[in-house]
């Protein structure tokens, strides 16, 4: 796990820090300590799905690497941070890359500068990548640090559910893990998140 996240946290350095990568537009609606309540604007992502008893997240996030990175030499299309890294599974199941793993079929996501559209970014040649418009959305939003872990993620959701239930707010989909930390980040330096969209 620590390795994916390393392979995949290693694509936002595309200058020289984390910290120059852009996030998605969003205004905070609500923030009670490590809990907060956002609004965020549309937002554009590529998606692979693959299947099979080869399909691996490395193999997903090197498709979706090249699309942004290298495919297009002249003008690199680039990406936005958090990273999503994982879906948690066994409380619920949706960014960015968002990273599901379930029985051979891995699903990972990248967001993309807000300056697209999907009529202005420019077509994946590997038709394996999927582009979409993700409309504009609240989500609740639990931060921690150190290292991200299926065990921690699962135990994070589960307090921010309770805080939702607290708040008599409700979910409308699935958990997202995110990351925004370069490999080399300390543990106790690096920013996590769990998303869970809300009505």
């Amino acid at each position: 796990m620590k390795n994916l996240i390393t392979l995949i946290f290693a694509t936002l350095i595309g200058t020289s820090a984390m910290a120059a990568t852009p996030e998605p537009t969003y205004q905070t609606l609500t923030q009670s300590g490590e809990f907060e309540v956002r609004a965020y604007t549309p937002q554009l992502a590529a998606d692979v799905t693959l299947t099979g008893t080869d399909a691996s997240m490395n193999q997903a996030f090197r498709i979706l690497a090249n699309y942004i990175f290298k495919e297009y030499p002249t003008g690199k299309i680039g990406m936005t941070a958090p990273v999503t890294v994982a879906t948690p599974q066994a409380i619920g199941m949706t960014a960015p890359v968002t990273v599901s793993e379930e029985h051979n079929r891995v699903f990972m996501r990248f967001y993309l500068p807000e300056r697209y559209t999907l009529k202005t970014i420019p077509q994946p040649a590997d038709k394996r990548i999927g582009l979409i418009e993700i409309p504009a959305r609240k989500v609740a939003v639990i931060t921690f640090n150190g290292w991200l872990s299926p065990a921690k993620n699962l135990k994070k959701e589960a307090k921010l559910r309770e805080w939702l239930a607290s708040q008599n707010l409700s979910t409308t989909g699935p958990a997202e893990v995110q990351g925004y930390n370069p490999p080399w980040t300390l543990p106790w330096w690096r920013r996590n998140e769990i998303w869970l969209p809300i009505q």
